[in-house]
């Protein structure tokens, strides 16, 4: 554009009308080349322009494609501290093993022949041993009572002799039916109270009330196999006094 304004300028006649001649042919030129100059210059910075908006838009695909990608993302995203201790301790732990755990003696062993609880089944487990430590608690207590009761009767149950019906009758005759209903009662309140087993506490641990400080691995050994001897001697206690309608200590032949 600036070549064809000059050579326009130059092709003008000398005697071109106008006051100034060829000389208003040059600063025509001279404007026309400062104009298209100016035209050259505008499309440049336009190319420029279009070419500063074609990154940014490239730019702004780049910065929005993570953003569609923001599902996939959390599919896959980090658990935080709550999240991944959430399940700590769980009752179901692939760790636990019945086979480690206290009252289990050689040469038995993890004793269960019948496939009652399986080694790796924690609650089972629990369950099971809270049962057995307090059905040996009650035999203890019910084999010392069977020897007791020969020399010592509780007021109201002195009609009791060596058999076992001798004993249903003085139990759930009247007036001792209302002692033993509230006995009863009594036991089963404490047994959904104060006896209740707890989650967070060993099978059989319902505290130390007299500050024994007892409760070791060798002091629940020696009460579970305690526990264990005593189920089979009320068993034997019962079994001999239905048999001979003695009572423990008859059954030794001394009195």
């Amino acid at each position: 554009n600036c070549r064809l304004a000059l050579l326009a300028a130059y092709a003008m006649p000398d005697n071109a009308e106008g006051t100034h001649g060829k000389g208003a042919g040059w600063s025509a030129a001279l404007r026309g080349s400062s104009s298209a100059g100016c035209l050259a210059r505008g499309s440049v910075a336009a190319v420029h322009a279009r070419g500063a908006r074609s990154q940014l838009r490239a730019s702004a695909v780049e910065t929005e494609a993570p953003a569609k990608a923001i599902p996939a993302t959390e599919e896959r995203r980090e658990l935080t501290d709550e999240e991944l201790f959430a399940n700590d301790g769980d009752a179901k732990t692939v760790y636990f093993n019945a086979r480690d755990q206290v009252g289990i003696f050689e040469p038995f062993g993890y004793f269960d022949p019948l496939g009652y609880c399986p080694d790796d089944d924690r609650d089972k487990f629990r369950f099971l041993r809270a049962s057995e430590i307090k059905h040996g608690r009650v035999a203890m207590l019910a084999s010392v009572g069977a020897v007791v009761a020969h020399f010592i009767r509780i007021p109201g149950y002195e009609r009791t002799r060596g058999s076992l019906l001798s004993e249903w009758d003085s139990a759930f005759g009247y007036p001792t039916i209302l002692l033993t209903t509230a006995t009863i009662c009594v036991m089963f309140w404490l047994e959904l109270t104060f006896w209740a087993q707890r989650e967070d506490k060993e099978p059989g641990d319902f505290g130390d009330p007299l500050n024994f400080n007892m409760y070791n691995e060798d002091m629940r050994n020696k009460e579970i196999n305690n526990g264990r001897a005593a189920m089979f001697a009320a068993l034997g206690i019962w079994a001999a006094q239905a048999a001979t309608d003695k009572d423990a200590m008859q059954q030794l032949g001394f009195f």
